[in-house]
């Protein structure tokens, strides 16, 4: 069996999610328990060679998971090092982990895609586009850009695990998306505590350049990956409405704030 045990495996991973996720304010230590956890608790997966993906549904769900793969691949070096500057071991530590977590996806990712016969990119405008993003201020500016993508991937890997027909891709990509959702709240917990005391004018301001770039790399997303759209079956104004639905809860968990405080000003 290629991913045994998958069911009590991923019952694991919610269980280890319970230990950060439930828990309101921000804790360095906590959220290192987390991670800590969920490396223990994560079912081994290796997809095989072959996998049951239609040909004509191949190259274009290729061509999007090369583009996620290499977005994973990176070292995080920039980050690490915006991060030491919180001179907090704990929070480093967490960042750390979340790195390696990221890496194991992308591990991942270049299984399934030598398994329908695709081959890995070096490098892709997309990716270079976001970590000059990342790079232009601090570590908060940093983490608004990567939660794009990972909000992005979340909605994408989650609609590859209920469109596949395959039920080991399904499974590997649900336990990504479970990830997913760990390292989204762990980023949105750290913004919530750094922004708690600014006032709300800056909070709106955040918001609004932050929605802007958001919904452009929607666009531009969209654009690029929509024969893997089709092939999924999914319509682009669907996959747009998830993505958003998603971002609000971002936004909210990381600010405080919706669109709704912003137009009721």
């Amino acid at each position: 069996m290629v991913l045994p045990e998958v069911p009590k495996g991923l019952e694991d991973v919610r269980e280890s999610s319970s230990l950060a996720l439930n828990e309101e304010g921000f804790s360095s230590k906590r959220w290192l328990a987390y991670f800590q956890e969920n490396k223990k608790s994560c079912p081994q997966i290796v997809i095989p060679e072959t996998v049951n993906v239609s040909a004509a549904m191949r190259p274009p769900l290729i061509h999007s998971l090369q583009r996620f793969q290499i977005g994973e691949t990176g070292e995080g070096k920039h980050l690490k090092k915006f991060a030491a500057r919180m001179n907090d071991p704990v929070y480093e530590q967490c960042i750390d982990m979340f790195i390696k977590e990221e890496q194991h996806h992308a591990r991942i990712l270049a299984q399934m895609i030598a398994s329908m016969d695709g081959t890995l990119l070096t490098w892709h405008w997309s990716d270079l586009v976001f970590i000059g993003l990342r790079r232009l201020l601090h570590l908060k500016t940093e983490i608004f850009v990567l939660l794009i993508a990972e909000v992005i991937g979340k909605c994408f890997y989650r609609t590859c695990s209920a469109n596949l027909e395959d039920p080991l891709l399904s499974d590997a990509f649900s336990l990504i998306v479970l990830d997913e959702l760990g390292h989204l709240e762990f980023h949105c917990r750290f913004l919530r505590n750094q922004f708690e005391k600014s006032p709300v004018f800056l909070r709106q301001f955040v918001l609004i350049c932050w929605s802007l770039l958001f919904y452009c790399a929607c666009l531009v997303f969209i654009a690029d990956h929509k024969q893997a759209l089709a092939a999924l079956n999914v319509q682009p104004k669907q996959f747009l409405k998830d993505l958003t639905s998603s971002f609000r809860i971002c936004s909210r968990r990381s600010l405080s704030l919706e669109w709704k405080d912003i137009v009721e000003e």
